[in-house]
């Protein structure tokens, strides 16, 4: 199985604090298997290597958080930038990683 890594930004929104925002990084391989299927599930459904690097924010997104997912394994590296709301499946991800972040 691939080595992946993925690493998570998260900044603006009302409540944001640049100190608290830092890059984390997920070692996929590292975590328990029912999360490594699960973020290999949601790359796969959401396409994310196929994503636009930027979507562009939706008017009056001033509030809106925007997240930045870099996603790398054995043979590709791939990074997208989102703002609120997220469609799904890529949404799914996002909460995904916000609570292991």
């Amino acid at each position: 199985m691939r080595t992946v890594r993925v690493t998570f930004k998260s900044s603006g929104g009302v409540a944001y604090f640049p100190g608290l925002s830092a890059p984390k990084t997920i070692d996929v391989s590292s975590l328990p298997s029912d999360r490594q299927q699960e973020i290999r599930n949601l790359l796969a459904e959401s396409r994310f290597f196929d994503l636009p690097a930027r979507t562009p924010p939706r008017k009056g997104a001033a509030d809106y958080q925007t997240y930045t997912i870099t996603v790398a394994d054995d043979t590709r590296q791939h990074t997208v930038e989102v703002s609120d709301p997220v469609p799904s499946p890529l949404g799914r991800l996002v909460d995904l990683l916000r609570d292991l972040s």
